[in-house]
């Protein structure tokens, strides 16, 4: 018997490279899952080309068409968007992306990092560097709003002045004027939740006319950057602290196989690791359960831990989101090293009702790495 799986994944459009990179993730998850003699899935592919409209679409199509999970989006707008049509037909998406938090919906498993995966731990970083002033700049849609209000806040508990902050319209490359403003301001740092050809555009931007910056490790900050397209941004992104919960180089041969065999950039990515991790889960739950009713996969899904290309992953019965160890990485050559990652899984904290004080001493959460 085999079971249908929806594969949602923006493929053409503005953020086309980090729907690249996890459908490839996700095809190459069900290659190994069928080599192995494990479940039989079959794919149900969709490309909504980035429109948030078609997402809606297209999640309506596929569970009219009994499917009855999903793996899939990249931003939040089309996470929300989908989100009614799930809870309308019924059907279960396994959310592979890095995401703003303060979200708990029961037709949805949250696998990508939450705020204190992400936020949290690249905030005191820079704290804990000495840093006293801050720019923030962000995509002009919840992504950016939520996660940039977040480091707001933490940043100003740390007692880290925000000279600026804003916002330019999902997929625009309208970015001098903030660049003008930065050189204006002067920061210590510039933390940067823009995706796609926005951040790409900036990065490069800033670079071009501050080319200093790109210097000094940190000075320029991201939540959500990886390698599915870190080498779009060329030499300008050397130094470039981004803060997530996988990166390469933490990935094994199996991992780094399917990178090579479906990514078009041969580079193994969080969304591509997130998206295969996504597959493996729900594999391991249609075995436990015998079917692929959503209500009995996540039952099962949370039952115990489930060995995946990322490591061991728990999902919380209750928040529904899984524990993911945070990792902060700066960006050379076209890679990313990891300086520090915490010592185990770390259960996500969506709304972040137990995170701490930022840390007075100004030390990192986050375990060295030499």
């Amino acid at each position: 018997m085999s079971y249908k799986l929806g594969l949602i994944f923006s493929t053409t459009g503005s953020y086309a490279a980090l729907g690249r990179s996890a459908l490839a993730g996700a095809m190459g998850a069900i290659d190994r899952i069928a080599q192995r003699g494990g479940v039989r899935i079959e794919p149900v592919i969709r490309d909504p080309g980035g429109d948030p409209s078609a997402y809606e679409a297209q999640t309506a199509e596929l569970l009219d068409a009994g499917v009855r999970n999903i793996v899939g989006a990249i931003t939040s707008w089309s996470r929300k968007d989908m989100i009614p049509i799930l809870e309308r037909k019924g059907g279960l998406l396994w959310y592979p992306c890095p995401y703003e938090g303060f979200e708990c919906n029961d037709h949805v498993v949250y696998l990508g990092a939450a705020p204190n995966h992400h936020v949290v731990p690249a905030i005191d970083w820079i704290a804990a560097q000495g840093m006293t002033r801050a720019y923030l700049v962000g995509s002009n849609y919840v992504w950016g709003w939520e996660t940039l209000r977040l480091a707001r806040d933490r940043l100003q508990a740390c007692g880290i002045e925000v000279v600026g902050e804003r916002y330019v319209p999902l997929g625009s490359t309208a970015y001098h004027h903030l660049v003008d403003e930065i050189i204006a301001t002067d920061p210590d740092c510039v933390v940067n939740s823009l995706i796609g050809p926005s951040s790409t555009g900036f990065v490069q931007a800033l670079g071009a006319r501050d080319p200093g910056r790109g210097a000094r490790p940190g000075h320029l900050v991201s939540f959500n950057q990886t390698e599915a397209d870190l080498a779009e941004l060329g030499r300008h992104a050397d130094n470039l602290l981004s803060a997530g919960s996988f990166f390469a180089e933490d990935a094994g041969p199996d991992l780094a196989a399917v990178a090579r065999r479906h990514a078009p950039n041969k580079e193994v990515s969080c969304f591509l690791a997130t998206a295969h991790a996504a597959v493996e889960l729900f594999a391991a739950a249609v075995a436990r359960a015998g079917t692929d009713a959503p209500h009995a996969v996540f039952d099962a899904v949370t039952d115990a831990p489930v060995e995946t290309a990322i490591g061991l992953v728990g999902i919380d019965p209750v928040l529904r989101h899984a524990a993911l160890t945070p990792r902060l990485a700066l960006a050379r050559d076209g890679k990313f090293r990891v300086i520090a990652r915490a010592e185990c899984a770390v259960p996500a904290d969506p709304y972040l009702s137990r995170q701490s004080a930022p840390p007075i001493e100004r030390r990192p959460g986050l375990r060295i790495v030499r």
